[in-house]
């Protein structure tokens, strides 16, 4: 595969270069187009040709050269919201993917991005980040921390500070010891939401008694189940979503969360003060949105701060070591290593992040393991040794069912947030479209015989959907009446334009 450097004109120094990513001279070093041939990339035959010949010298070239959609961003941005870009970037992507090729740029409004197609070139990308990657701050975000006074978390940090906090942060959410103190938790959860499905199938459900049917759209469940776990997994507490009547307040904060995530992607190319200033409604349903969510979080968060003194008072009297595990919260708290301040930013940041994030990708796995009977018995099949075997202890069937974690890992690679990255001395947004929908770049899609090749899951949310869908294939065949591929929007995630029917029966 050939390679082609690109560095602004001033640049010297830097021939030669061969990763991807902020060079000492401030210039990228990518992948040819022509190595999209090998994804199989329909179109754009003749932009590829070109950007393939020019891409074998070697050489440096200038910054200017790369691909572009046009240089006045107010005039592009007027296009965007003309065309309704902002929910279907994806697709607006797709179509000047197979024109330019895999590597564009574009500028819209404020925002200058490179977009870069291709997951080799992105994998180059992130290998040469080092220690503190630069990521792109999203100021809609960081505007309202800085006018509420609050502080901001990880997805708003850059460098060593980030570094810094996310280091803590992993002890809890990420490394394995941590994941079996609060998969107890979500098994729970899982095994709560998978008994009030069976009792809507018995109730709602056609056919005999105990082999019933019902078709419905899971999306508002699912939902529920994510800010049930979330909760439970993060303050250490359960809020009650699975009951007959869940209460208004939770249903309020998932609608916080999605008007957070519809009104982001717009604002990411308008300058958010001067929204502030004049009072536009996008930003002020954005800021409502958020402050919500904050609220949300801050009355959880002295709930948890009022048990822990509690206990930590009991075990002083007492003279007793140890004790229940006290969520994400908690272990923050008592290890002390974080300010209040600060573990309230990124304890909010986690709790708007988990929600969407793992309800969507959750209705895109139970459709496709509902299209792909094939796949769902070998998968059903696996989970339910491995679960007998491990006597219901949930890390242990976990760890005997690669071909679940492999299934899990193969929607979130098409489903999961668009990745932003900036780069530095430019202030680039590098958007990483490697996850599309199969519709979109075939074989860059999701592709459901790759569940047979298991990896370790590196989402820090990646966790929540197992013990879910271990609990679903134990008791629920999967069907669909529609097995044609989704159509997709994008607010910062990619999610049905109209959520799937699913079939549950019970087995």
């Amino acid at each position: 595969t050939a390679s082609t450097c690109l560095a602004p004109s001033k640049a010297s120094g830097t021939s030669g270069s061969r990763f991807l990513g902020v060079l000492p001279q401030k210039g990228f070093c990518m992948t040819a187009a022509g190595t999209v041939v090998h994804a199989n990339l329909e179109g754009g035959k003749g932009a590829l040709k070109a950007v393939r010949r020019g891409g074998v010298d070697g050489r440096v070239r200038g910054f200017e050269e790369i691909p572009h959609t046009g240089r006045n961003g107010w005039i592009n941005l007027l296009k965007f919201w003309r065309e309704n870009r902002f929910q279907q970037l994806h697709k607006h992507m797709e179509r000047t993917f197979n024109v330019l090729g895999p590597i564009y740029r574009e500028k819209v409004g404020t925002l200058s991005s490179v977009n870069i197609l291709l997951p080799s070139d992105i994998s180059e990308l992130f290998q040469s980040e080092g220690l503190h990657p630069r990521r792109m701050t999203l100021q809609p975000w960081a505007t309202h921390r800085e006018i509420r006074n609050h502080n901001k978390g990880v997805f708003l940090k850059n460098g060593e500070e980030w570094r810094s906090d996310r280091l803590q942060l992993n002890k809890e959410v990420m490394l394995s010891a941590s994941v079996r103190r609060f998969l107890p938790l979500l098994d729970e959860v899982s095994k709560d939401f998978c008994g009030m499905l069976q009792a809507r199938v018995e109730k709602e459900g056609r056919g005999e008694e105990g082999k019933r049917s019902l078709t419905i759209d899971p999306s508002p469940d699912l939902f529920r189940f994510a800010l049930e776990a979330s909760c439970h997994v993060i303050y250490g507490e359960r809020i009650g979503l699975f009951s007959s009547s869940p209460s208004l307040e939770s249903q309020k904060f998932i609608w916080a969360v999605e008007r957070m995530l519809t009104t982001t992607p717009p604002l990411l190319y308008l300058p958010p003060r001067l929204l502030l200033r004049i009072g536009a409604p996008l930003w002020t349903q954005h800021a409502t949105a958020w402050d919500h969510i904050f609220s949300h979080a801050q009355a959880r968060i002295q709930r948890a701060y009022q048990r822990l003194s509690s206990s930590q008072a009991r075990r002083s009297a007492t003279g007793a070591t140890g004790g229940q595990y006290t969520g994400v919260l908690g272990q923050l708290m008592e290890k002390g290593q974080l300010s209040l301040d600060l573990i309230k930013a990124n304890i909010t940041e986690l709790m708007a992040g988990g929600v969407d994030t793992t309800a969507v990708p959750l209705q895109f796995a139970l459709f496709e393991l509902g299209r792909n009977p094939e796949v769902q018995e070998r998968v059903r099949q696996q989970v339910r040794t491995s679960y007998s075997q491990a006597g219901g202890d949930p890390q242990k069937a976990l760890q005997g069912a690669p071909l679940l974690k492999a299934t899990i890992k193969e929607v979130l690679r098409y489903s999961d947030p668009t990745k932003l990255i900036r780069q530095k001395s430019r202030y680039l947004r590098i958007i990483l479209l490697k996850k599309l929908n199969k519709h979109v770049f075939g074989e860059l899609g999701l592709n459901p015989s790759k569940v047979c090749s298991a990896s370790r899951l590196s989402s820090p949310w990646s966790c929540l959907h197992p013990p879910l869908s271990v609990q679903i294939l134990l008791n629920f065949h999967l069907s669909v009446p529609s097995s044609e591929d989704i159509k997709t929007n994008l607010t910062l995630i990619l999610q049905p334009e109209t959520p799937p029917r699913i079939t549950f029966t019970k087995l």
